[in-house]
Formats: C-alpha cells, sequence, structure tokens
C-alpha cells in the first residue's frame, strides 16, 4: 500500500490541457456544436482573468503559461474534471491489468493497494509522475 499526493495541484493545472479535456467531455455528452464553443471560450476567459479578493482588494495573478486555479470558485470543478480523464485513461488501464488492485483519490491524496508480486511502489511512482508533465505525484 503506498499514499502519494499532487504536488501543488491547483497551480500546475496547464490551461489548454484543460481546455482540451473540457471539450472531450462536452463533445461527449453534448452534440450541440454551439453550446461547447460557448462554454470554453467562457472557461477560458475565465482561467485567463484569474482575479481573486483579499482583504476586500481585487488582485490578479502574475500570468504564466500554467493554470492559477487556486482561489477560484471553480477550481476544485476544474481540477474534478482534469484528473478523472487522466484516471480514465492511466488509471482504469492499470487497474484492468491488476498491476494496481486498488485506486481512491480524494481531491490531491491518493490511495493505491498494489501486489508487490507483479510491481513496487517506485515502479508505479515512475508511471504516475509520467502521466502529465505539470503534475508531481510525491
Amino acid at each position: 500500500m503506498i499514499t502519494k499526493y499532487i504536488k501543488d495541484l491547483y497551480v500546475n493545472l496547464p490551461i489548454q490541457n484543460i481546455l482540451h479535456i473540457t471539450r472531450f467531455w462536452l463533445n461527449k455528452h453534448n452534440n450541440i456544436n454551439t453550446i461547447t464553443e460557448q462554454t470554453l471560450y467562457l472557461l477560458k476567459v475565465i482561467l485567463k482573468q484569474n482575479y481573486f479578493q483579499y482583504n476586500n482588494q481585487f488582485f490578479q495573478k502574475k500570468k504564466t503559461k500554467r493554470s492559477h486555479c487556486h482561489g477560484i470558485p471553480i477550481s476544485s470543478t476544474i481540477t474534478e474534471i482534469y484528473l478523472q480523464i487522466l484516471e480514465e485513461i492511466y488509471i482504469k488501464q492499470w487497474l484492468k491489468s491488476k498491476e494496481i488492485i486498488y485506486y481512491k483519490r480524494y481531491v490531491d491524496d491518493i490511495l493505491i493497494i498494489f501486489d508487490q508480486n507483479i510491481t513496487d511502489g517506485k515502479t508505479i511512482m515512475n508511471h504516475m509522475n509520467n502521466i502529465d508533465k505539470h503534475l508531481e505525484f510525491k
């Protein structure tokens, strides 16, 4: 059994990947292109105009190529959308192959149970850290 967490999750989510994955989910559950495009446009505006309020003053975080989802009201939703697709692609495969027996995530904390006869913690850690260059699992 191993536990992991995703280091600096909210500040390391890449905007372009978020938009791409959101498009995937919208297209999967919606066949109206206008709704998809409008939703993506609004999401892009929200992510790039990341203002927050502290002590009755408004601030905008410094611009970088990465998202700064921390502190905006939809940050947990964006994070969940992003991580669910990664789990759909990678974790589901590891569960099917029995490389890992059990996987559970709560926000950025992860519990994994694996069979030591099939794999080891170091191998799992290497796999996880190669899923997305923006995410670091500790």
